[in-house]
Formats: structure tokens, C-alpha cells, sequence
């Protein structure tokens, strides 16, 4: 079982069916697209135990209900991200509830070795390096959630080289979401301890050698441009660009249309066509989770889904002390989500949601039982 659980991992954390979509053959990814949901079958089937995460089980029946009974017009991929859904959020609750911290963080780690290996020996990518994720913000994700694990890790040199080797796949995103949030975190662990200092340091120091050899290593000039400002203290224009508040702001009328119920499924998703390098766009989706629940649902389900992760913030704050990598996790899980609008679909998001909740409810579980002096189950996950 263990085995199958790593696969599992190394399948969504790496992002693999995508990846193979893109690069092979439109075949072998939906054959690794299948095989990931048939293993997480597997693995919940013969499971001794099951649990079921009941707000995101409520979450998608809201969603995907009332989006559809809203409007039909975008039913091309419904039923079949439905099912995806409820199979990741149900079945794939198990693999999640087995998964330890230091598992998810090797396998990430590899994952971000790819965004390094991509840099150094492919040509004509774009200035923008993403490795197995595709997309340069996925990719800048990925490397924050593995930043974010490593103050968790208990081996040092893993640590050490984890937290280097994310900030160098980071950075070589581009993406300034993650930029912001590595900044973020470094100040919030300084709570933690003064010492941490180091960190930022570090990572000033790479950053700025890292834009001195830009032209090197063929980056986005125009990104390389405006990061190099940072360094002097300035916000470029060219990181205004086509900046994230601009994206939101095509939809703003659109959320007054219908604020309860929403506009209807994949109505704020956007249309993109192709496959790999042959996409094109027809319009651009919102690229916010809130916005897009609320623009597709209504207001009551955004409500329950901020509720959710207003939860896993607050809780991740109560726990600093003893954990703050459920806070780190949370805090970049949320920024992210302000950047992208595929939540759904996004297995890492959702894998890494149910994982901040199991830890979450873990807490509080152990909170009781040493108050009270027996445990008390109060996730009401058992089925």
C-alpha cells in the first residue's frame, strides 16, 4: 500500500498526467491521468480504515449543484470533473490522512529538481521556468508549499538543501506570487526565531546573484527587468502588468449580475483550447478561487468555502507555537488561490487541503484529550 500511496504522490505532486499530455502524447497522459484515479480507488478499497472530509464533500455538492441548476451552457467537462472531485475528495482522503510531511516534501522536492533541470539544459522555453508543472505560478507553488514543509523537516542537511533548492526553482518562475510569499514567510518565521534571519539573507543573496546572471541562463527580460528594480527598491511597471487586480477587475460586473446564485458553471473559467504549446484563449478566467465561486455559485457558497479556509488560517494561527508549518501551509495555500481559478480540478490544491485539515483536526483532537484525560472525536470524519 505503500508504494501505491508514493505513486499517487509523485503522480499529482508532479503534476505527471499534464505533464505527459503536453509534452508525449495526448494517450499517455490521459493514461497517467486514469491511472491516478483508478490507484486512489485501489488504495481506499482496500484501506482499513475510512474517513470522509465532510466540508468538502458539502462544498462540491453546493458548488457543482447550483452552478449547473444555474446555467447548462458550459457542460462540456462537468460530469466528468464532478466525478474527479468527489473521487480526490472522498476516496483520496485515506492516501492523504497515511501521507507524512517529510514523504510530501521529497516528492516535491524532485518535483522542483525538474523547473532546475529545465533551466540548465532546455532551450526556448520562454524565460520562464516551470518543469513538470507547465505553468510558471503552478510551478512557484509548488516550490513555496515545499519551502513552506521544510521548517518541519527534523533532518538539518535535507532541510538546508531542501530550503536552498526551493528558493532557486522558485525564483526561476518569475511568478510573483511566489516572490511575495517567500518574502511572507521568512518575516513570519522570524517569530519562531530570531534566528531565521539567516534565511533572508540567503536568500537576498541568491536572488541577487541569481538576476546577475540572468542573461545566462536565457530568462524573461522583461520579468528579469522588473525584478532587478526590487533590488533597488522600486515596483516596475512591467510587474503592474497585466497584474492579477486588473484580470479580477473584467468581472466585477459580472458578480452583480446574479451575487446569490452565481452565473452558472465555468462561466468565470475562461475557454482555452489545444494541448501543450498549441493553446490559445478564447478569454481569460478570472484567476481567483473566491471570485470564481462566487461568480459560478453565489454568494452562500463562497461563504462556506471562505469559511473553510478562514478555519484552517485561524487554527494554523492558534497552533504557531507548537506548529507553525500549518499556518506557512495555509497562508500560501489562500495567496495562491487569489491567483488561480482551476480549484476543482487542481489536485495538489485540493490534496494539500484535506492534509491541512487531517493535521488541523489532529490538534484539536490531542487538545482534548489532554484537557479532559480521554479523547474525544470531534471531526465527525468516521464512516
Amino acid at each position: 500500500m505503500k508504494y501505491i500511496r508514493i505513486i499517487i504522490l509523485f503522480l499529482i505532486f508532479c503534476n505527471l498526467p499534464s505533464y505527459f499530455l503536453a509534452k508525449s502524447s495526448a494517450s499517455l497522459g490521459q493514461l497517467f491521468s486514469y491511472s491516478t484515479f483508478l490507484l486512489i480507488i485501489v488504495y481506499y478499497i482496500f484501506s482499513k480504515t475510512k474517513k470522509l472530509i465532510v466540508p468538502f464533500v458539502v462544498l462540491g455538492f453546493l458548488f457543482f449543484l447550483i452552478s449547473i441548476l444555474v446555467s447548462a451552457d458550459n457542460t462540456q467537462t462537468y460530469l466528468v470533473t464532478l466525478v474527479k472531485y468527489f473521487i480526490v475528495v472522498i476516496m483520496g482522503a485515506i492516501v492523504v490522512s497515511d501521507t507524512t510531511k517529510e514523504e510530501m516534501y521529497i516528492v516535491l522536492l524532485l518535483g522542483c529538481l525538474s523547473i532546475i533541470y529545465e533551466s540548465m539544459f532546455i532551450e526556448g522555453i520562454g524565460g520562464r521556468y516551470r518543469g513538470f508543472y507547465l505553468n510558471p505560478n503552478a510551478a512557484g507553488y509548488a516550490c513555496i508549499l515545499g519551502y513552506c514543509l521544510s521548517f518541519s523537516i527534523d533532518n538539518r542537511k535535507l532541510k538546508i538543501a531542501g530550503q536552498l533548492l526551493f528558493s532557486i526553482a522558485g525564483f526561476m518562475t518569475f511568478s510573483r506570487t511566489f516572490l511575495l510569499i517567500w518574502v511572507l514567510i521568512n518575516l513570519f518565521s522570524l517569530f519562531i526565531s530570531y534566528q531565521n534571519v539567516y534565511k533572508i539573507i540567503v536568500g537576498v543573496v541568491l536572488f541577487s546573484l541569481f538576476l546577475s546572471f540572468g542573461s545566462k541562463l536565457d530568462l524573461s527580460a522583461k520579468r528579469l527587468h522588473a525584478f532587478s528594480g526590487i533590488l533597488q527598491g522600486k515596483v516596475n511597471d512591467d510587474l503592474k502588468e497585466e497584474s492579477r487586480e486588473e484580470t479580477w477587475s473584467h468581472y466585477y460586473n459580472k458578480l452583480l449580475i446574479n451575487p446569490v446564485l452565481g452565473n452558472g458553471y465555468h462561466s468565470f473559467s475562461g475557454e482555452t483550447f489545444g494541448r501543450g504549446n498549441n493553446t490559445f484563449t478564447i478569454h481569460n478566467g478570472v484567476h481567483n478561487t473566491f471570485l470564481m465561486i462566487m461568480g459560478e455559485a453565489g454568494f452562500f457558497v463562497l461563504l462556506y468555502f471562505t469559511w473553510i479556509y478562514g478555519g484552517f488560517l485561524v487554527n494554523g494561527f492558534r497552533m504557531f507555537g507548537s506548529n507553525p508549518v500549518i499556518f506557512f501551509v495555509s497562508f500560501s495555500l489562500i495567496m495562491y488561490m487569489l491567483t488561480n481559478h482551476n480549484y476543482f480540478e487542481n489536485n495538489l490544491v485540493l490534496f494539500v487541503s484535506m492534509w491541512i485539515y487531517i493535521q488541523i483536526d489532529k490538534w484539536k483532537n490531542n487538545e482534548v484529550e489532554t484537557t479532559f484525560g480521554y479523547k474525544l472525536n470531534l471531526s465527525n470524519q468516521s464512516i
